[in-house]
Parts: structure tokens; C-alpha cells; sequence
């Protein structure tokens, strides 16, 4: 049962120049075929923390995950979702309930499930077809219609824009590494430059191009990849 391990960090430099740690991740790929996502993603101020796994197929979908957010101090509780067949489930609660909140919605094909980590970004370009740089679709079904996720919920299918632009190779601070390059106009205002590596779309770097925060740069700081044999 072979499989290989990615581990790495994301930092943020904000408009006026500062850079700090963002987001921890370990990325999975499993000996079917499914890969699984591990983040931690801490806002610059402090104020936001984000605990979520993503679970989705060999052909990107989704299977289920969790998420769990600590914002301005306070427990905001927990999701977790399973997609059957063309149903999305949601279980919610919140730090003071003792019950469980259940909801039911249509998970269309290609139907991505958003909680927010700066990585998955990355990978909602996963069903964009990279032949051409004509506009396509995005459908992610999110926990919170917010830009940085400060809420939880069932949340909202959110409809979206994007594109391939072209592949080139880019310096971060991992690396210089061969992207594939796109371009998202998100439901939030905000026009995004995207960078992925590799068959796992590993997240490379995000540009925030128009909209609030403007001029934010998320890149790979940190990368990782131990291969793990089975032993006779």
C-alpha cells in the first residue's frame, strides 16, 4: 500500500509589506487514487484559526470534510459533510449546543465544497479545462459567504469565474516551480491570481488582484514529499 506524503507552509505578505506564517498543510495521495487535505490556517492578526480536512476522489470529487473555526476568541463551532451520490449532507453544531444540526442539498457534477484554507484555492481550478483560456463555471458549495471565512455554517452554493491563463515557472520562496496559472472573479469582489504544481494541484501562490486587500500575496514557503512503500 504505497502512498506519498506532501507537507508545507503558505505565508502572507499584506499590502504593506509584511510577511507572516498563514497556513500549515499536509496533502495525502492515496493508494486509490483519493487524496486527502490537511490544513491550519491562522489569520495575520491572530483573531482567526481553522481547522479542516478535505477528502475528493481521483477525479477531484468531493467525498467529505470537515471544518472547525476558533474566531475573535470564540468556539464558532463545527461541520462536516459527505456527498452521496448527487446529495451533499451537512452536519453542523456550535460550541453551547448538545444537538446536531442536519441539512440535505443537490451536489451537482463538478460542485466543489469550500471551508476556506488558501490551498484549496488551488484546488477549485480542478475542473477547469486547460486546452483554451475562455471563462468557465466555478460551483462551490461554501461554509461561509465571507472572504476569509470568519463564519460557520451550512452555508450557500457561490457561483463564480475562471480561467487557465498558461504554464510557466515561478520563484517562490520554496522554489522556482512549473505552474499552471489561472484567474478567478469570485463572488466576494475580488479578482485572484492563482498558481498550481503537479498532478495534486499543489497551491503555489495566490495574488489578490482587485478588491479589498489588494496587492496580498499568499506563496509556498515550505514543501516536503516523503513516498511511503509498503513492506513485503
Amino acid at each position: 500500500m504505497d502512498f506519498t506524503i506532501y507537507q508545507g507552509r503558505i505565508d502572507i505578505t499584506e499590502p504593506g509589506g509584511q510577511t507572516v506564517e498563514y497556513e500549515n498543510f499536509i496533502l495525502t495521495a492515496n493508494p486509490d487514487g483519493k487524496r486527502t487535505l490537511r490544513t491550519l490556517t491562522r489569520s495575520p492578526k491572530g483573531d482567526l484559526l481553522r481547522d479542516a480536512t478535505q477528502l475528493v476522489t481521483a477525479d477531484w470529487r468531493p467525498v467529505d470534510a470537515m471544518g472547525r473555526l476558533y474566531y475573535m476568541g470564540v468556539d464558532c463551532g463545527t461541520v462536516v459533510r459527505r456527498v452521496f451520490g448527487d446529495k451533499l449532507q451537512s452536519w453542523a453544531w456550535d460550541r453551547d449546543s448538545e444537538a446536531v444540526d442536519y441539512a440535505e442539498f443537490d451536489a451537482p457534477p463538478k460542485m466543489l465544497l469550500g471551508f476556506h484554507p488558501i490551498f484549496h484555492d488551488a484546488w477549485k481550478m480542478c475542473h477547469l479545462d486547460t486546452s483554451h483560456t475562455d471563462l468557465q463555471d466555478l460551483l462551490t458549495h461554501s461554509v461561509s459567504n465571507t472572504w476569509n471565512g470568519r463564519t460557520l455554517s451550512h452555508g450557500q452554493k457561490i457561483e463564480g469565474k475562471a480561467r487557465f491563463e498558461k504554464t510557466e515557472t515561478i520563484a517562490v520562496p520554496a522554489g522556482e516551480i512549473e505552474c499552471q496559472r489561472f484567474y478567478w472573479h469570485t463572488s466576494f469582489g475580488k479578482d485572484l491570481r492563482i498558481w498550481r504544481t503537479g498532478p495534486h494541484h499543489i497551491f503555489v501562490r495566490l495574488d489578490v488582484v482587485n478588491g479589498d486587500k489588494e496587492g496580498t500575496v499568499y506563496e509556498l514557503a515550505e514543501l516536503s514529499e516523503t513516498a511511503v512503500m509498503a513492506r513485503a
